[in-house]
């Protein structure tokens, strides 16, 4: 993974988090050694904004992770910011404003899953998806790059090298999704991947972190198969369409999926 230093990617995070009253609590984690991470979707949207010139995008929330710190401590930091959540980390919330989901890295989802060894490297490669491999250590103001910055240039997502595999379900939902709502390409092999491990369930469940006004609306006939429609609303009986050049048929999964915004149709699957 390649290290490299971002200055207005930087400057850009630094403002939007150091303005925030929820600092504190990383000036907290900092006192105490700890070690801070903004990781993969923020710090991503961040970079397209910066380098790519598509304007100011907010993010849905940031993805903290912190390291070298003993879990009373975490605790006793974030107790009086927000909530614990399922996965051992927090949100905090805030009116008007990005959630924030922190987590220590000892905890990640892929780490404890797979066993791997504790690292941020290794954190990364657990995302599994190369645009969402990147951090930003708010300490140095570094950025470690597992391929993230390709993969936005050139609006096309692939596994990130070495990645370590899970929740394949997972995974393949957060590939589709990312084609349908950024219109990122697939790599041929992550198109096998997605056709492979597309679940329905596991989709909805992810559709509704992308789309905050997600709704599951009743199957309908298509042809000779099932057609489940999944939006936030349908507008005047219009009919989905299709967003990828090269519609995927999984085998394992004989629906046609239609996802709604609140501002276009997107058609998948």
């Amino acid at each position: 993974m390649k290290q490299l230093q971002m200055n207005p990617v930087r400057d850009a995070l630094f403002i939007a988090l150091h303005s925030d009253p929820r600092a504190q609590a990383l000036n907290e984690f900092f006192r105490c050694g700890a070690e801070i991470y903004v990781v993969a979707g923020a710090l991503r949207d961040a970079i397209v904004t910066q380098y790519e010139g598509e304007g100011d995008r907010t993010p849905r929330d940031f993805d903290i992770v912190i390291g070298r710190l003993c879990r009373g401590d975490f605790d006793a930091v974030l107790q009086a910011f927000g909530r614990r959540n399922r996965h051992g980390g927090y949100l905090l919330p805030a009116a008007g404003a990005p959630n924030w989901d922190v987590w220590r890295l000892e905890e990640t989802i892929g780490l404890r899953k797979t066993g791997a060894p504790r690292s941020i490297e290794n954190v990364l490669r657990t995302f599994n998806l190369d645009c969402n491999a990147v951090a930003m250590d708010l300490r140095t103001g570094l950025v470690l790059d597992g391929g993230a910055i390709k993969a936005v240039r050139q609006r096309r997502v692939d596994f990130v090298h070495h990645a370590i595999p899970h929740s394949e379900d997972t995974f393949a939902a957060k590939a589709l999704l990312l084609n349908l709502r950024l219109k990122y390409a697939m790599s041929g092999e992550l198109r096998r991947f997605v056709t492979a491990h597309l679940h329905f369930p596991t989709l909805a469940y992810e559709a509704r972190k992308v789309f905050p006004n997600f709704v599951t609306v009743a199957s309908v006939r298509d042809a000779h198969r099932e057609l489940p429609l999944l939006g936030s609303e349908i507008a005047g009986g219009a009919a989905p369409h299709r967003a990828m050049s090269e519609p995927l048929a999984p085998a394992s999964v004989s629906a046609t999926t239609a996802i709604w915004s609140d501002s276009e149709v997107w058609g998948g699957l």
